[in-house]
């Protein structure tokens, strides 16, 4: 966690961690599904608001950065809009929908950013590159899951969806692992090689000074 942008992922998911435990314990502990509901609504604000931070971190544009961050505040409208309109037994789709549309079009901007300005290394031996490869096809891969799934009532329709909606997960928890295996090199590493020697001592060229 030699960055910023790093130490708020790992914030991340330390906060999955402790929600993933609330739910089951929520499902089969408590079996309330109003609290569970809460619990995934609440999730998903924090989600939103740690990631978009952590991309905030990520980018260099300034206007980028900028958009990442205060795209909070309209994100958090939508969200708390749609969640004290619908039923306490009923989780509404469209705070995750604008939730994986947002870091759709962020993690695109990040992989332009980063093909246009990474030329020390290559771009996969980023960990960064690993992080936002892995969100990217969970967000992708489940987008549409959260966009039809309430389509159909038929069973093996559901059972499909959700099918779906556990392999895309576990495609992305195995990449995200894989971003552990990166050695990322510091800033100070990457200049290292450039720095001139303190104790260098260069004389200066005189050849007019010693004429015999």
């Amino acid at each position: 966690m030699n960055t910023k942008a790093l130490k708020v992922f790992f914030i991340y998911t330390i906060v999955l961690a402790v929600f993933v435990s609330v739910s089951i314990v929520d499902l089969y502990v408590l079996k309330s599904r109003s609290a569970y509901i809460f619990t995934i609504k609440l999730y998903c604000i924090l989600e939103y608001c740690l990631l978009a931070t952590f991309f905030y971190h990520l980018f260099q544009n300034r206007i980028a950065k900028k958009v990442s961050l205060f795209s909070i505040i309209p994100f958090l409208i939508i969200a708390i809009t749609s969640y004290y309109l619908s039923a306490n037994l009923k989780f509404s789709n469209t705070p995750s929908l604008t939730e994986f549309l947002a870091f759709i079009i962020l993690i695109i901007y990040f992989f332009y950013e980063k093909m246009n300005t990474v030329v020390e290394y290559p771009l996969y031996q980023s960990v960064s590159f690993w992080i936002c490869m892995g969100l990217f096809i969970y967000f992708t891969g489940n987008f549409f899951y959260f966009l039809f799934i309430n389509s159909s009532k038929d069973k093996q329709f559901v059972e499909q969806m959700k099918f779906i909606y556990s392999f895309v997960t576990i495609c992305k928890n195995i990449i995200l692992s894989i971003a552990f295996l990166v050695k990322e090199e510091t800033e100070f590493q990457k200049n290292k090689a450039f720095d001139m020697p303190n104790e260098l001592d260069l004389d200066s060229f005189s050849p007019n000074n010693n004429l015999n």
